[in-house]
Order: C-alpha cells, then sequence, then structure tokens
C-alpha cells in the first residue's frame, strides 16, 4: 500500500476516541462526587478541599494517562495490521 491518509485513519480515531471518552469519563465521575459534596454540605457535612499539590498532581496523572493510553492504542492498532 501507499502512504496514504486511509492507511493512517484507524491510529487517529482510535486515539481520539479513547481521548475522548476518556475526557468524559472524568468529567462523569467528577459531576457525581461534586453531586454527593453539594448534597452533603446541604447537610451541614463539612469537606476538606484538596490542596493545589494534590490538584496538580491529579491533572498531571490525568495527562500522562491518556498520552499512554493514545500511545498504547497506535502501537497495538500498529502491531495488529502488520
Amino acid at each position: 500500500m501507499d502512504d496514504s491518509w486511509a492507511d493512517f485513519f484507524p491510529y487517529f480515531a482510535g486515539a481520539l476516541k479513547l481521548i475522548v471518552l476518556g475526557i468524559g469519563a472524568y468529567f462523569a465521575i467528577k459531576w457525581h462526587f461534586d453531586e454527593e459534596r453539594r448534597v452533603r454540605e446541604a447537610e451541614g457535612v463539612v469537606f476538606d478541599k484538596p490542596g493545589f499539590m494534590k490538584k496538580l498532581a491529579m491533572r498531571l496523572a490525568l495527562s500522562v494517562l491518556l498520552i499512554l493510553l493514545a500511545l498504547l492504542v497506535i502501537y497495538v492498532t500498529n502491531w495488529l495490521f502488520d
């Protein structure tokens, strides 16, 4: 096969799909935790707010996880199609 866009499309589409699903899953889980926090605060239960370092660590971990997942999809699909 020649190097055309059709040869590379499954790699990009698969990686994009996993990235979008990962972001959607993150926001779905975040929404559920925020909703539970809102309900408990309405009942009078107090939560400690996460610190800056914890927020930074979570964002970095999510970024690294999504990049590794995209690379894994690219290499696995390359291995399967070769």
